[in-house]
């Protein structure tokens, strides 16, 4: 595993961007695995700037979300549908059909899990994961728990995570109590995996994924398991480490 700290979000964000134009540049077809949050947001604008430059085309490149909020429309503006639209998808030439989320309205959501995997499956695997981390260890929705879940299933959110969600809502019972995630399974066959982190609510979060013992009670900590990881972090994220 590679960790590089950077001094504060703009250098990180700047440094995942950069990480992620090499790939694509070098990778044109390749696979990406996105992830939400504000987290992601900084990077996503410094690749956006790149093929507003010219110097990044996507019209070959696929992408796959790393969850969905079961229940919500992907108009609304608080979906990761919306929200990878705001950021990325609306700024980029991608091709619609290169862009694949989970679907959060699916009336058969066991059914819609097995469809995501299985077009996972078809594009060869995700070549490019990014993932952030929430404070209490997860990564995508795959919260803390007993197990590993490896495939793409439906998750209730902790108390935890809902409040932290809260500040995007009008109110805390507004935010979804349950969300369709990517597994554990196709995010660590990735060929590499960006992992970002800003803030010092993350400082105990960052350490138990990076240092701490491999547990689903920390999910994101199986990454320790991955043969390429990079790790982008600022450096008040960082001070355990």
């Amino acid at each position: 595993m590679r960790i590089i700290i950077e001094e504060n979000y703009e250098d990180m964000s700047r440094t995942a961007a950069s990480i992620v134009k090499d790939y694509v540049s070098n990778h044109p077809a390749c696979v990406l695995g996105c992830a939400t949050g504000t987290t992601p947001i900084g990077m996503y604008q410094g690749l956006v700037e790149a093929h507003r430059e010219g110097k990044l085309d996507f019209s070959e490149t696929r992408f796959f979300n790393l969850d969905e909020y079961c229940g919500l429309d992907p108009s609304n503006d608080q979906s990761y549908t919306y929200f990878m639209k705001e950021h990325l998808f609306d700024h980029i030439n991608v091709r619609p059909e290169h862009i694949h989320l989970p679907d959060g309205m699916a009336g058969d959501i066991e059914a819609a899990c097995r469809r995501y995997d299985a077009e996972i499956e078809r594009s060869g695997g995700i070549d490019l994961q990014v993932v952030g981390i929430g404070i209490n260890g997860h990564i995508g929705f795959n919260e803390p728990g007993d197990c590993f879940y490896p495939d793409t299933h439906k998750i209730a959110l902790h108390e935890s995570t809902i409040r932290a969600n809260a500040r995007f809502f009008s109110s805390i019972e507004d935010v979804p109590t349950e969300a369709i995630t990517m597994g554990i399974r196709p995010i660590l066959q990735s060929k590499m995996l960006l992992f970002l982190a800003n803030g010092e609510s993350k400082i105990d979060a960052v350490y138990g994924a990076l240092r701490g013992p491999i547990s689903p009670r920390l999910p994101a900590s199986i990454l320790q398991l991955h043969p390429n990881v990079v790790a982008v972090i600022d450096r008040s994220a960082a001070k355990r480490l």
